[in-house]
C-alpha cells in the first residue's frame, strides 16, 4: 500500500514538473525608431498635388517638422511662396496674415529664421509686376503672390530683426514697387503697409497709428507725404 502511495505522488510531482513551463525572459518592445530624412528629401519635399481632395486640406499642407529642421532657408522661402492656399479674407490685412500664421506651419517657422527673412527681401527685389524677373519661383496667380509676398516682409517679427541698413533698403525697393503700381494695379496698400510700419520705428505716425498697427485701408492723403516721411526717416539713421 505504501508503495502504491509513493508511486502515486511520485507520478504527480513528475507530472505536474511537466506541465509547468519555464519562466520566459522578459523581451523589451522594440524601440520606436525616429523617423529620418536626409537634406536631399528635404529639399525636394513639395506640397501633395491632391490636397484639395484631403477632407482636412490644412493638414495637407503643413510641412512635416523634420522637413522643417533640414532645409535651406531658401527652401524656406519657396514654400512660403508655393504655399497653394495663401489668399486674403475679409477684415484687415495684419488679421489676414494672423489667420494664414495660424494655419500654415510654414510661415511660423519663415518668422523665427533670419536668414530666410533676409533672402525673402532678396526674393522681393526680384518681383516685378508681372512675375519674377530671374528667379525660377513660380509666377502663378501674381495678383495675389506680389501682395503675399509684401505682407509676410510687413511683418513687425521681420522688421524689428532687421538692421537699420536693411529696413531702409526695403523701404525704398516698397516704394520703388509702389510707384511701379499706380496705374497698372490697384494692389498697392501691401508695400505701403511695409512703409508705414519701417516708418512707424522712426517717426510718429499720428492718424495713421491705426493703419500701422492694422493695415486696414491707407488714406489716399498719406501717399502725397509717403516721400516726405522718407525723407525725414533717412535724415535719422544719418
Amino acid at each position: 500500500m505504501k508503495k502504491s502511495i509513493c508511486f502515486i505522488i511520485s507520478a504527480l510531482l513528475l507530472f505536474t514538473a511537466c506541465s509547468t513551463k519555464p519562466d520566459e525572459p522578459d523581451i523589451p518592445d522594440e524601440p520606436e525608431l525616429p523617423i529620418v530624412i536626409d537634406s536631399l528629401y528635404a529639399a525636394s519635399w513639395t506640397y501633395p498635388e491632391d490636397w484639395q481632395k484631403w477632407e482636412d486640406m490644412d493638414a495637407a499642407l503643413q510641412v512635416p517638422e523634420e522637413v522643417l529642421e533640414k532645409i535651406t532657408a531658401e527652401k524656406l522661402v519657396e514654400l512660403c511662396l508655393e504655399l497653394p492656399s495663401f489668399g486674403f479674407f475679409s477684415g484687415t490685412s495684419q488679421r489676414n496674415f494672423d489667420f494664414m500664421a495660424s494655419r500654415f506651419n510654414v510661415i511660423e517657422h519663415l518668422l523665427l529664421s533670419n536668414e530666410a527673412q533676409k533672402y525673402l527681401i532678396v526674393v522681393y527685389k526680384d518681383a516685378g509686376m508681372n512675375g519674377f524677373k530671374t528667379l525660377p519661383y513660380s509666377s502663378y496667380t501674381w495678383v495675389k503672390k506680389l501682395p503675399y509676398i509684401e505682407l509676410l516682409l510687413a511683418q513687425k517679427a521681420i522688421l524689428q530683426s532687421l538692421t537699420p541698413e536693411e529696413r531702409l533698403e526695403l523701404l525704398l525697393e516698397a516704394r520703388e514697387k509702389f510707384n511701379e503700381k499706380i496705374g497698372i494695379t490697384p494692389t498697392g496698400e501691401y508695400n505701403i503697409f511695409i512703409m508705414a510700419r519701417i516708418l512707424a520705428m522712426e517717426i510718429e505716425m499720428g492718424k495713421y497709428t491705426e493703419f500701422v498697427e492694422t493695415g486696414d485701408h491707407y488714406y489716399t492723403p498719406w501717399i502725397d507725404e509717403i516721400d516726405i516721411m522718407i525723407d525725414i526717416y533717412i535724415n535719422k539713421q544719418k
